[in-house]
């Protein structure tokens, strides 16, 4: 027969559920940030993915912490009773940068998605009805992975560098900065006829 040790909240008062207190958090969602004040209890660290509820409007917010205040220092960890700020982002949907490259140029782009969509090294996406190659990925705070079959979350990518796959035409420049377009075509001969009379 086992022995099982538990503890018993009234005995041990240390082990009891800490009590929910009101903490300022700002939440970053895209361009614009919002203040809420949600009721936490225990330990909060950077990186931490929680659901928000704000006391003021009843909204819910999926974030996840960036920054936590302590006092006038930031921390990696505190608990809920000496957090003066917490500084998060919104996870639910996300905007993520992507980042195309063209031969010598790069184009930019964004695109809205659920905060746990999953991203693949060496998938194809379609973005605004393009096709495109995924060929590595940054990762917020860190650095970029790219060993294909590598799935990141949208949450915490910074960045997609991809591929379109198109081939473009070779340019050559013209004086007055404009540019020309060399497209490859099929040959053509013509044969000359001598008139011999």
């Amino acid at each position: 027969m086992k022995n099982i040790e538990s503890t018993c909240p009234s005995c041990s008062p240390d082990e009891r559920t800490e009590k929910k207190v009101p903490v300022r958090v700002i939440v970053s969602i895209g361009d614009k940030s919002v203040r809420i004040r949600t009721m936490l209890s225990g330990a909060i660290k950077v990186g931490d993915e929680l659901v928000l509820d704000d006391e003021t409007s009843g909204e819910a917010y999926p974030v996840q912490v960036i920054s936590i205040e302590v006092g006038d220092k930031r921390k990696e960890s505190a608990k809920a009773d000496e957090i003066k700020t917490i500084w998060a982002r919104a996870i639910e949907e996300v905007v993520v940068k992507i980042a195309i490259s063209h031969r010598e140029t790069t184009e930019s782009i964004e695109m809205k998605v659920p905060g746990d969509r999953e991203f693949v090294i060496g998938e194809k996406i379609k973005v605004n009805g393009r096709e495109l190659k995924i060929i590595r990925i940054k990762i917020r705070d860190s650095g970029f992975k790219s060993r294909k079959g590598v799935a990141i979350k949208a949450s915490d990518i910074k960045r997609i560098y991809a591929e379109s796959g198109q081939k473009e035409p070779k340019r050559i420049s013209k004086s007055g900065g404009e540019r020309i377009i060399i497209k490859k075509r099929e040959s053509v001969w013509s044969l000359k006829h001598k008139n011999t009379g």
